[in-house]
Protein backbone atom coordinates (compact mmCIF):
# COMPACT_ATOMS: atom_id res chain seq x y z
CA UNK A 1 0.00 0.00 0.00
CA UNK A 2 1.78 3.02 -1.04
CA UNK A 3 0.95 6.15 1.44
CA UNK A 4 -0.89 8.67 -0.19
CA UNK A 5 -3.69 10.85 1.51
CA UNK A 6 -6.36 7.98 1.58
CA UNK A 7 -3.78 6.17 3.89
CA UNK A 8 -3.67 8.98 6.16
CA UNK A 9 -7.44 8.90 6.50
CA UNK A 10 -7.01 5.33 7.56
CA UNK A 11 -4.67 6.53 10.24
CA UNK A 12 -6.66 8.82 11.25
CA UNK A 13 -9.28 6.06 11.51
CA UNK A 14 -7.32 3.94 13.20
CA UNK A 15 -6.12 6.22 16.21
CA UNK A 16 -8.48 9.04 15.71
CA UNK A 17 -6.30 12.87 16.69
CA UNK A 18 -3.83 10.40 18.56
CA UNK A 19 -1.29 9.67 15.84
CA UNK A 20 -1.43 13.65 14.30
CA UNK A 21 -1.01 15.01 17.50
CA UNK A 22 1.81 12.76 18.18
CA UNK A 23 3.43 13.38 14.59
CA UNK A 24 3.30 16.72 15.17
CA UNK A 25 4.85 17.05 18.76
CA UNK A 26 7.74 14.30 17.70
CA UNK A 27 8.59 16.34 14.49
CA UNK A 28 8.88 19.32 15.82
CA UNK A 29 10.94 18.22 18.93
CA UNK A 30 14.36 19.70 19.50
CA UNK A 31 17.51 17.45 19.91
CA UNK A 32 19.48 16.89 22.84
CA UNK A 33 23.18 15.15 23.55
CA UNK A 34 23.27 11.46 22.20
CA UNK A 35 25.25 8.42 22.21
CA UNK A 36 28.18 8.43 20.12
CA UNK A 37 28.17 6.25 17.06
CA UNK A 38 30.12 2.84 16.66
CA UNK A 39 32.72 2.62 14.69
CA UNK A 40 33.32 -0.42 11.93
CA UNK A 41 35.34 -2.90 12.49
CA UNK A 42 37.29 -2.70 9.25
CA UNK A 43 36.77 -6.93 8.57
CA UNK A 44 36.27 -6.93 4.66
CA UNK A 45 33.33 -4.25 5.36
CA UNK A 46 31.64 -5.96 8.06
CA UNK A 47 30.52 -4.19 10.96
CA UNK A 48 29.32 -6.28 14.07
CA UNK A 49 26.92 -4.83 16.01
CA UNK A 50 25.84 -6.42 19.84
CA UNK A 51 22.58 -4.34 21.14
CA UNK A 52 20.82 -1.89 20.18
CA UNK A 53 23.24 0.33 21.88
CA UNK A 54 25.73 -0.24 18.84
CA UNK A 55 22.56 -0.99 15.87
CA UNK A 56 20.63 1.50 16.74
CA UNK A 57 23.16 4.42 15.81
CA UNK A 58 24.32 2.92 13.17
CA UNK A 59 21.20 2.53 11.53
CA UNK A 60 20.52 6.25 11.89
CA UNK A 61 24.02 7.21 10.38
CA UNK A 62 23.08 4.68 7.16
CA UNK A 63 19.73 6.85 7.22
CA UNK A 64 21.91 9.47 6.87
CA UNK A 65 24.27 8.77 4.45
CA UNK A 66 21.15 6.72 2.36
CA UNK A 67 21.58 8.70 -1.55
CA UNK A 68 19.27 6.87 -3.61
CA UNK A 69 17.07 4.04 -1.70
CA UNK A 70 16.12 2.40 1.20
CA UNK A 71 14.28 -0.30 1.42
CA UNK A 72 13.46 -2.17 4.34
CA UNK A 73 11.58 -5.51 5.43
CA UNK A 74 10.89 -5.86 9.37
CA UNK A 75 8.86 -7.41 11.92
CA UNK A 76 8.33 -4.87 14.23
CA UNK A 77 9.43 -0.92 13.48
CA UNK A 78 7.95 1.85 15.54
CA UNK A 79 8.80 5.19 14.21
CA UNK A 80 8.21 6.28 17.81
CA UNK A 81 11.50 4.89 19.03
CA UNK A 82 14.19 7.82 20.13
CA UNK A 83 16.83 8.81 18.27
CA UNK A 84 20.31 8.00 19.81
CA UNK A 85 23.26 9.15 17.48
CA UNK A 86 24.08 13.03 17.98
CA UNK A 87 23.99 13.78 14.83
CA UNK A 88 20.68 11.87 13.96
CA UNK A 89 19.47 13.89 16.93
CA UNK A 90 20.10 16.65 14.91
CA UNK A 91 16.84 16.17 12.91
CA UNK A 92 14.35 15.65 16.06
CA UNK A 93 13.76 13.21 18.74
CA UNK A 94 12.31 9.91 17.45
CA UNK A 95 12.44 8.01 14.02
CA UNK A 96 9.74 9.91 12.37
CA UNK A 97 11.69 12.81 12.80
CA UNK A 98 14.52 11.06 10.68
CA UNK A 99 11.82 9.38 7.96
CA UNK A 100 10.76 12.80 6.98
CA UNK A 101 14.28 13.94 7.07
CA UNK A 102 15.42 11.68 4.47
CA UNK A 103 12.33 12.13 2.38
CA UNK A 104 12.52 15.98 2.16
CA UNK A 105 16.83 14.98 0.70
CA UNK A 106 14.27 13.13 -1.73
CA UNK A 107 15.10 9.81 -0.44
CA UNK A 108 12.37 7.45 -0.99
CA UNK A 109 12.07 4.72 1.98
CA UNK A 110 9.94 1.42 1.15
CA UNK A 111 9.15 -0.56 4.41
CA UNK A 112 7.13 -4.11 5.07
CA UNK A 113 5.52 -4.87 8.10
CA UNK A 114 4.39 -7.84 9.06
CA UNK A 115 1.12 -9.17 10.22
CA UNK A 116 -0.06 -11.20 12.92
CA UNK A 117 -3.55 -13.57 13.24
CA UNK A 118 -5.69 -11.18 14.34
CA UNK A 119 -7.39 -13.32 16.78
CA UNK A 120 -4.63 -15.74 18.00
CA UNK A 121 -2.13 -12.92 18.17
CA UNK A 122 -4.54 -10.06 18.76
CA UNK A 123 -1.88 -7.58 20.83
CA UNK A 124 0.78 -8.16 17.89
CA UNK A 125 -1.73 -7.58 15.11
CA UNK A 126 -2.72 -4.50 16.94
CA UNK A 127 0.41 -3.22 17.51
CA UNK A 128 1.09 -3.62 13.74
CA UNK A 129 -1.70 -1.13 12.50
CA UNK A 130 -0.68 1.32 14.87
CA UNK A 131 2.63 1.26 13.39
CA UNK A 132 1.23 1.52 9.95
CA UNK A 133 -1.29 4.25 11.68
CA UNK A 134 1.89 6.26 12.07
CA UNK A 135 3.34 5.45 9.34
CA UNK A 136 0.86 6.75 7.10
CA UNK A 137 1.16 10.29 8.12
CA UNK A 138 4.62 10.64 7.50
CA UNK A 139 4.14 11.81 4.10
CA UNK A 140 1.98 14.76 5.27
CA UNK A 141 4.61 16.45 7.37
CA UNK A 142 7.43 16.55 4.24
CA UNK A 143 8.17 19.09 2.13
CA UNK A 144 6.88 20.05 -1.20
CA UNK A 145 8.93 17.73 -3.33
CA UNK A 146 9.86 15.59 -0.88
CA UNK A 147 10.20 11.37 -1.69
CA UNK A 148 7.68 9.36 -0.78
CA UNK A 149 7.46 6.84 2.01
CA UNK A 150 5.34 3.80 0.97
CA UNK A 151 4.86 1.26 3.84
CA UNK A 152 3.01 -1.71 3.42
CA UNK A 153 1.63 -4.05 6.28
CA UNK A 154 1.62 -7.80 5.17
CA UNK A 155 0.03 -10.99 6.40
CA UNK A 156 1.28 -14.09 4.92
CA UNK A 157 -1.30 -16.06 2.88
CA UNK A 158 -0.68 -19.33 3.86
CA UNK A 159 -3.94 -20.58 5.93
CA UNK A 160 -4.79 -23.36 7.65
CA UNK A 161 -7.00 -25.72 6.17
CA UNK A 162 -10.69 -26.47 6.97
CA UNK A 163 -9.94 -29.85 9.00
CA UNK A 164 -7.22 -27.76 11.41
CA UNK A 165 -9.69 -24.73 11.63
CA UNK A 166 -12.47 -26.92 12.60
CA UNK A 167 -10.12 -28.52 15.16
CA UNK A 168 -8.91 -25.71 17.01
CA UNK A 169 -12.57 -23.89 16.80
CA UNK A 170 -12.87 -24.08 20.23
CA UNK A 171 -9.63 -22.68 21.04
CA UNK A 172 -10.15 -19.70 18.24
CA UNK A 173 -13.48 -18.82 19.31
CA UNK A 174 -12.82 -18.82 22.99
CA UNK A 175 -10.00 -16.41 22.02
CA UNK A 176 -12.56 -14.37 19.68
CA UNK A 177 -14.70 -13.88 22.92
CA UNK A 178 -11.76 -12.72 24.95
CA UNK A 179 -10.87 -10.22 22.10
CA UNK A 180 -14.73 -9.03 22.19
CA UNK A 181 -14.81 -8.80 26.14
CA UNK A 182 -10.98 -6.52 25.92
CA UNK A 183 -12.74 -4.24 23.13
CA UNK A 184 -15.65 -3.40 24.73
CA UNK A 185 -14.11 -2.53 27.77
CA UNK A 186 -12.17 0.36 26.19
CA UNK A 187 -13.93 3.53 26.59
CA UNK A 188 -14.08 3.35 22.13
CA UNK A 189 -15.03 -0.37 21.40
CA UNK A 190 -15.93 0.90 17.56
CA UNK A 191 -12.58 2.71 17.39
CA UNK A 192 -10.73 -0.48 18.60
CA UNK A 193 -12.36 -2.59 16.35
CA UNK A 194 -11.37 0.11 13.65
CA UNK A 195 -7.55 -0.46 14.86
CA UNK A 196 -7.70 -4.39 14.10
CA UNK A 197 -8.23 -4.17 10.39
CA UNK A 198 -8.34 -8.62 10.51
CA UNK A 199 -11.46 -8.48 12.81
CA UNK A 200 -13.70 -6.86 10.53
CA UNK A 201 -14.86 -9.82 8.95
CA UNK A 202 -15.96 -11.88 12.38
CA UNK A 203 -16.74 -8.87 14.79
CA UNK A 204 -19.01 -5.81 14.64
CA UNK A 205 -21.04 -3.22 16.55
CA UNK A 206 -24.54 -3.35 17.76
CA UNK A 207 -25.55 -0.66 19.96
CA UNK A 208 -21.99 0.99 20.30
CA UNK A 209 -20.77 -3.13 21.85
CA UNK A 210 -18.95 -5.45 19.82
CA UNK A 211 -20.21 -8.30 19.08
CA UNK A 212 -19.12 -11.91 17.30
CA UNK A 213 -21.48 -12.02 14.11
CA UNK A 214 -22.93 -15.44 13.96
CA UNK A 215 -20.78 -18.62 13.11
CA UNK A 216 -18.03 -16.78 13.24
CA UNK A 217 -15.06 -19.21 12.72
CA UNK A 218 -11.37 -17.79 12.45
CA UNK A 219 -9.17 -18.09 10.22
CA UNK A 220 -5.85 -19.97 10.95
CA UNK A 221 -3.06 -17.38 9.87
CA UNK A 222 0.20 -19.16 11.39
CA UNK A 223 2.77 -17.28 9.26
CA UNK A 224 4.65 -14.18 9.71
CA UNK A 225 7.53 -12.46 8.17
CA UNK A 226 10.12 -12.23 10.94
CA UNK A 227 13.01 -10.86 8.95
CA UNK A 228 14.51 -7.86 10.15
CA UNK A 229 17.04 -5.92 7.72
CA UNK A 230 17.21 -3.18 4.93
CA UNK A 231 18.86 -2.26 2.00
CA UNK A 232 20.45 1.49 1.07
CA UNK A 233 21.04 2.55 -2.25
CA UNK A 234 21.51 -1.01 -3.39
CA UNK A 235 24.87 -1.21 -2.15
CA UNK A 236 25.06 -1.53 2.21
CA UNK A 237 22.77 -4.05 3.84
CA UNK A 238 21.96 -4.03 7.52
CA UNK A 239 20.92 -7.81 8.86
CA UNK A 240 20.18 -9.67 11.82
CA UNK A 241 17.64 -10.40 14.78
CA UNK A 242 16.81 -6.80 16.09
CA UNK A 243 13.79 -4.93 15.31
CA UNK A 244 13.17 -1.63 16.10
CA UNK A 245 11.36 -0.50 19.22
CA UNK A 246 12.44 0.72 22.59
CA UNK A 247 11.42 -2.27 24.54
CA UNK A 248 15.00 -3.66 22.44
CA UNK A 249 17.18 -0.58 23.33
CA UNK A 250 19.63 -2.20 26.14
CA UNK A 251 23.27 -1.81 26.11
CA UNK A 252 26.89 -4.18 26.81
CA UNK A 253 25.95 -3.90 30.53
CA UNK A 254 22.83 -4.55 30.86
CA UNK A 255 22.45 -2.38 34.12
CA UNK A 256 18.16 -2.92 34.07
CA UNK A 257 14.89 -4.41 35.50
CA UNK A 258 14.92 -8.12 33.90
CA UNK A 259 12.27 -7.47 31.95
CA UNK A 260 13.73 -4.81 30.34
CA UNK A 261 16.67 -6.84 29.14
CA UNK A 262 17.33 -7.60 25.41
CA UNK A 263 20.61 -8.99 24.09
CA UNK A 264 20.49 -9.00 19.86
CA UNK A 265 22.93 -8.76 16.74
CA UNK A 266 23.13 -7.18 13.88
CA UNK A 267 25.71 -6.97 10.52
CA UNK A 268 26.48 -4.54 8.26
CA UNK A 269 28.70 -5.45 4.50
CA UNK A 270 28.83 -3.30 1.87
CA UNK A 271 29.19 -6.61 -0.18
CA UNK A 272 27.37 -5.42 -3.27
CA UNK A 273 26.19 -9.28 -3.91
CA UNK A 274 24.45 -9.44 -0.71
CA UNK A 275 22.76 -6.49 -1.68
CA UNK A 276 21.02 -7.03 -4.60
CA UNK A 277 20.11 -11.27 -2.87
CA UNK A 278 17.94 -8.76 -0.20
CA UNK A 279 16.42 -6.65 -2.50
CA UNK A 280 15.96 -9.44 -4.17
CA UNK A 281 14.15 -10.67 -1.41
CA UNK A 282 12.26 -7.87 -0.33
CA UNK A 283 10.92 -6.86 -3.82
CA UNK A 284 9.86 -10.38 -4.83
CA UNK A 285 8.37 -11.55 -1.09
CA UNK A 286 4.57 -10.51 -1.20
CA UNK A 287 4.94 -12.47 -4.85
CA UNK A 288 6.39 -15.88 -3.68
CA UNK A 289 4.80 -16.06 -0.21
CA UNK A 290 1.61 -15.56 -2.48
CA UNK A 291 2.55 -18.33 -5.28
CA UNK A 292 2.82 -15.81 -8.10
CA UNK A 293 6.33 -15.65 -9.00
CA UNK A 294 9.38 -18.63 -7.85
CA UNK A 295 12.18 -17.85 -5.31
CA UNK A 296 15.22 -15.84 -7.95
CA UNK A 297 17.77 -13.73 -6.93
CA UNK A 298 19.20 -15.24 -3.46
CA UNK A 299 22.94 -16.16 -3.64
CA UNK A 300 25.19 -16.85 -0.98
CA UNK A 301 26.38 -15.68 1.59
CA UNK A 302 22.70 -14.33 1.83
CA UNK A 303 20.33 -17.60 3.74
CA UNK A 304 16.54 -17.16 3.55
CA UNK A 305 13.77 -19.18 4.69
CA UNK A 306 10.45 -18.80 2.63
CA UNK A 307 7.26 -20.29 2.47
CA UNK A 308 4.31 -19.86 0.31
CA UNK A 309 0.23 -20.71 0.82
CA UNK A 310 -0.90 -24.07 -0.50
CA UNK A 311 -2.78 -23.92 -3.86
CA UNK A 312 -5.55 -26.14 -2.44
CA UNK A 313 -5.38 -27.25 1.51
CA UNK A 314 -8.43 -29.10 3.28
CA UNK A 315 -6.04 -30.78 5.93
CA UNK A 316 -2.63 -28.52 6.19
CA UNK A 317 -2.28 -26.09 8.82
CA UNK A 318 1.74 -25.59 7.56
CA UNK A 319 2.87 -23.82 4.22
CA UNK A 320 4.73 -25.15 1.51
CA UNK A 321 8.25 -23.98 2.57
CA UNK A 322 9.87 -23.01 -0.77
CA UNK A 323 13.34 -21.84 0.47
CA UNK A 324 14.99 -22.94 3.68
CA UNK A 325 19.21 -22.09 2.62
CA UNK A 326 19.21 -21.07 6.76
CA UNK A 327 18.28 -24.69 7.89
CA UNK A 328 20.38 -26.53 5.13
CA UNK A 329 23.72 -24.55 5.95
CA UNK A 330 22.93 -25.30 9.62
CA UNK A 331 22.48 -28.74 9.00
CA UNK A 332 26.29 -28.76 6.29
CA UNK A 333 28.14 -26.82 8.46
CA UNK A 334 27.43 -29.23 11.82
CA UNK A 335 28.49 -31.85 9.68
CA UNK A 336 31.99 -30.73 9.19
CA UNK A 337 32.43 -29.13 12.42
CA UNK A 338 35.50 -30.69 14.68
CA UNK A 339 36.21 -28.80 17.65
CA UNK A 340 33.72 -26.65 18.56
CA UNK A 341 30.14 -25.78 17.69
CA UNK A 342 28.50 -22.24 19.36
CA UNK A 343 24.80 -21.90 19.19
CA UNK A 344 22.91 -18.67 20.32
CA UNK A 345 19.38 -18.59 20.06
CA UNK A 346 16.45 -17.40 21.42
CA UNK A 347 14.69 -20.67 21.28
CA UNK A 348 16.58 -24.33 20.78
CA UNK A 349 13.66 -26.47 19.27
CA UNK A 350 13.87 -27.95 16.04
CA UNK A 351 13.87 -31.53 15.53
CA UNK A 352 16.20 -31.75 12.38
CA UNK A 353 19.05 -29.91 13.80
CA UNK A 354 19.04 -31.67 17.21
CA UNK A 355 19.25 -34.97 15.31
CA UNK A 356 22.49 -33.17 13.13
CA UNK A 357 24.33 -32.66 16.20
CA UNK A 358 23.65 -35.85 17.93
CA UNK A 359 24.88 -37.41 14.91
CA UNK A 360 27.90 -34.95 14.75
CA UNK A 361 28.45 -35.96 18.57
CA UNK A 362 28.81 -39.59 17.39
CA UNK A 363 30.80 -39.14 14.59
CA UNK A 364 33.56 -36.49 16.29
CA UNK A 365 34.93 -37.34 19.62
CA UNK A 366 36.20 -34.61 19.70
CA UNK A 367 33.45 -32.08 19.36
CA UNK A 368 32.23 -29.76 21.75
CA UNK A 369 28.68 -27.60 21.50
CA UNK A 370 28.48 -25.05 23.54
CA UNK A 371 24.22 -23.38 23.50
CA UNK A 372 23.41 -20.34 25.21
CA UNK A 373 19.30 -19.30 25.78
CA UNK A 374 17.84 -17.26 27.86
CA UNK A 375 16.76 -18.58 31.09
CA UNK A 376 13.05 -18.78 30.01
CA UNK A 377 10.79 -17.54 26.89
CA UNK A 378 10.02 -14.03 27.14
CA UNK A 379 6.24 -14.48 28.27
CA UNK A 380 7.24 -17.51 30.77
CA UNK A 381 9.89 -15.66 31.95
CA UNK A 382 8.39 -12.04 32.98
CA UNK A 383 4.18 -13.24 33.28
CA UNK A 384 2.40 -15.79 35.67
CA UNK A 385 0.38 -16.41 32.93
CA UNK A 386 1.39 -19.36 30.76
CA UNK A 387 0.01 -19.74 27.62
CA UNK A 388 -0.31 -23.45 26.23
CA UNK A 389 2.07 -22.57 23.42
CA UNK A 390 4.51 -21.41 25.39
CA UNK A 391 4.44 -24.36 27.85
CA UNK A 392 4.67 -27.01 24.17
CA UNK A 393 7.79 -24.95 23.26
CA UNK A 394 9.36 -25.49 26.61
CA UNK A 395 8.23 -29.15 26.45
CA UNK A 396 10.28 -29.09 23.05
CA UNK A 397 13.12 -27.12 24.07
CA UNK A 398 13.56 -29.79 27.05
CA UNK A 399 13.67 -32.42 24.86
CA UNK A 400 16.23 -31.04 22.64
CA UNK A 401 18.94 -30.40 25.30
CA UNK A 402 18.46 -33.73 26.75
CA UNK A 403 18.53 -35.27 23.51
CA UNK A 404 22.05 -33.17 23.01
CA UNK A 405 23.22 -33.74 26.08
CA UNK A 406 22.99 -37.31 26.19
CA UNK A 407 24.98 -37.79 23.02
CA UNK A 408 27.64 -34.84 23.88
CA UNK A 409 28.08 -35.94 27.68
CA UNK A 410 30.36 -33.95 28.95
CA UNK A 411 31.36 -32.09 25.78
CA UNK A 412 28.23 -30.14 26.26
CA UNK A 413 27.18 -27.19 27.74
CA UNK A 414 24.23 -25.14 28.32
CA UNK A 415 24.03 -21.67 29.47
CA UNK A 416 22.18 -18.64 30.18
CA UNK A 417 23.33 -15.29 31.32
CA UNK A 418 22.14 -13.41 34.34
CA UNK A 419 22.82 -9.92 35.85
CA UNK A 420 25.88 -9.37 38.41
CA UNK A 421 23.54 -8.53 41.21
CA UNK A 422 20.78 -9.65 43.42
CA UNK A 423 17.40 -9.13 42.23
CA UNK A 424 15.31 -5.72 43.40
CA UNK A 425 12.40 -3.81 43.93
CA UNK A 426 12.51 -3.17 39.70
CA UNK A 427 12.55 -6.43 38.59
CA UNK A 428 9.16 -8.64 38.18
CA UNK A 429 8.89 -10.82 40.77
CA UNK A 430 7.84 -14.11 38.53
CA UNK A 431 9.72 -17.32 39.27
CA UNK A 432 11.81 -17.77 35.66
CA UNK A 433 13.23 -13.80 35.84
CA UNK A 434 15.91 -14.62 37.95
CA UNK A 435 18.45 -17.93 37.90
CA UNK A 436 20.86 -18.66 39.72
CA UNK A 437 19.70 -15.56 42.34
CA UNK A 438 20.36 -13.30 39.70
CA UNK A 439 17.91 -11.13 37.30
CA UNK A 440 18.16 -12.86 33.86
CA UNK A 441 19.15 -11.17 30.42
CA UNK A 442 17.23 -12.11 27.62
CA UNK A 443 18.30 -13.69 24.61
CA UNK A 444 17.34 -12.75 20.91
CA UNK A 445 20.32 -13.23 18.63
CA UNK A 446 20.13 -15.28 16.77
CA UNK A 447 24.01 -16.78 15.76
CA UNK A 448 25.72 -20.00 15.14
CA UNK A 449 29.75 -20.38 15.18
CA UNK A 450 31.13 -23.61 13.65
CA UNK A 451 35.08 -23.74 14.54
CA UNK A 452 36.91 -21.02 13.37
CA UNK A 453 35.70 -21.15 9.94
CA UNK A 454 31.72 -20.56 8.98
CA UNK A 455 29.53 -18.90 11.14
CA UNK A 456 25.46 -17.55 10.69
CA UNK A 457 24.15 -14.48 11.81
CA UNK A 458 20.21 -14.23 11.09
CA UNK A 459 16.89 -13.45 12.24
CA UNK A 460 16.08 -17.60 12.56
CA UNK A 461 15.79 -19.28 16.33
CA UNK A 462 16.81 -22.77 15.95
CA UNK A 463 13.01 -23.62 15.94
CA UNK A 464 10.91 -25.30 12.94
CA UNK A 465 9.14 -22.05 12.65
CA UNK A 466 12.00 -20.72 11.74
CA UNK A 467 13.21 -23.46 9.84
CA UNK A 468 10.13 -23.78 7.89
CA UNK A 469 7.46 -21.49 8.15
CA UNK A 470 8.82 -17.53 8.62
CA UNK A 471 9.88 -15.46 6.62
CA UNK A 472 13.56 -15.06 7.80
CA UNK A 473 16.68 -13.57 6.59
CA UNK A 474 20.58 -13.96 7.04
CA UNK A 475 24.28 -14.37 6.25
CA UNK A 476 26.56 -16.81 5.98
CA UNK A 477 30.34 -15.59 7.10
CA UNK A 478 32.94 -17.98 5.66
CA UNK A 479 36.28 -15.99 6.10
CA UNK A 480 38.14 -16.73 8.56
CA UNK A 481 38.91 -13.50 10.00
CA UNK A 482 34.86 -12.33 9.86
CA UNK A 483 34.44 -15.51 11.86
CA UNK A 484 37.17 -14.91 15.08
CA UNK A 485 36.18 -10.93 14.58
CA UNK A 486 32.33 -12.31 15.64
CA UNK A 487 34.10 -15.16 18.35
CA UNK A 488 35.68 -12.31 20.19
CA UNK A 489 32.70 -10.30 19.90
CA UNK A 490 30.18 -12.66 21.33
CA UNK A 491 32.33 -14.63 23.40
CA UNK A 492 33.68 -11.32 24.93
CA UNK A 493 30.42 -9.94 25.91
CA UNK A 494 29.83 -13.18 27.72
CA UNK A 495 32.89 -14.29 29.61
CA UNK A 496 34.05 -10.85 30.87
CA UNK A 497 37.07 -8.21 30.29
CA UNK A 498 39.48 -10.20 31.66
CA UNK A 499 39.76 -12.69 29.18
CA UNK A 500 42.76 -11.91 26.83
CA UNK A 501 41.49 -13.44 23.53
CA UNK A 502 37.61 -14.09 23.90
CA UNK A 503 38.04 -15.72 20.41
CA UNK A 504 40.15 -18.32 21.40
CA UNK A 505 38.65 -19.35 24.40
CA UNK A 506 37.54 -22.72 24.34
CA UNK A 507 35.14 -25.03 25.50
CA UNK A 508 36.46 -25.58 29.06
CA UNK A 509 37.08 -21.64 29.35
CA UNK A 510 33.13 -21.76 29.01
CA UNK A 511 32.54 -24.48 31.29
CA UNK A 512 34.99 -23.70 34.01
CA UNK A 513 32.82 -20.13 33.75
CA UNK A 514 29.61 -20.99 33.78
CA UNK A 515 30.91 -23.56 37.28
CA UNK A 516 32.49 -20.76 39.18
CA UNK A 517 30.12 -18.49 38.39
CA UNK A 518 27.07 -20.45 39.76
CA UNK A 519 28.94 -21.03 42.98
CA UNK A 520 29.52 -17.49 43.75
CA UNK A 521 27.28 -14.41 44.42
CA UNK A 522 26.14 -12.75 41.86
CA UNK A 523 27.98 -9.48 42.48
CA UNK A 524 31.56 -12.06 42.73
CA UNK A 525 31.12 -13.34 38.91
CA UNK A 526 32.74 -13.04 36.20
CA UNK A 527 30.76 -12.32 32.76
CA UNK A 528 27.41 -13.13 32.27
CA UNK A 529 27.45 -16.97 32.07
CA UNK A 530 26.05 -19.71 34.53
CA UNK A 531 24.49 -23.12 33.64
CA UNK A 532 21.22 -23.45 31.74
CA UNK A 533 17.92 -24.51 34.35
CA UNK A 534 16.81 -27.49 32.23
CA UNK A 535 14.83 -28.68 35.51
CA UNK A 536 12.90 -25.41 34.89
CA UNK A 537 11.65 -25.74 31.35
CA UNK A 538 10.97 -29.62 32.13
CA UNK A 539 9.07 -28.26 34.92
CA UNK A 540 7.11 -25.89 32.43
CA UNK A 541 6.83 -28.32 29.71
CA UNK A 542 3.65 -29.62 28.21
CA UNK A 543 2.86 -32.06 25.35
CA UNK A 544 0.28 -31.39 22.51
CA UNK A 545 -0.05 -34.60 20.68
CA UNK A 546 -0.60 -33.59 16.99
CA UNK A 547 0.13 -30.26 17.15
CA UNK A 548 2.99 -29.41 14.70
CA UNK A 549 6.28 -28.41 16.25
CA UNK A 550 6.36 -25.39 13.86
CA UNK A 551 3.83 -23.30 15.95
CA UNK A 552 6.14 -22.97 18.24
Amino acid sequence: MKVTGQSTDLARNLHPEKVSNEMRRTVAGGSVASRETVKSDGLDHLEILVNASEAYPRLEQLFLGAQSNISMGFRLFDLRTKLRSASARATGERWCDLFVHTLNRGVPIKLVLSDFDPVMAHDMHEQSWQFMAIACGINELTAPGAARLTVRCVMHPARGGIVPRLAFAAKTRKELSRIVKSLNDDPDPEGRLRASPGLRGLLHVINGKVCAKKWALPQLQPVTLHHKMAVFDNATTYIGGLDLNERRFDDEKHQQPAQDTWHDLQLITRDLDVAASASAYLDDLSDVIDRKAEVNGLAQPFLATLSRRRRQNIFHLAPETVCSTIAEQHLSRIKTAKNLIYLETQYFRDRDIVRALASAARREPGLHLIVLLPAAPEALAFSDEASLDGRFGEYLQARAIRRVRRAFGERFLAVSPVQPRRPSAEDVATERATLASAPIIYVHSKVAIFDDNAAIVSSANLNGRSMNWDAEAGLLLTSTSQVLALKAKVFGRWLGDEIDRPEAADFEVWRRRAVENVAKAPEKRSGFIVPYDLDAAKKAGVPLPGAPEEMV
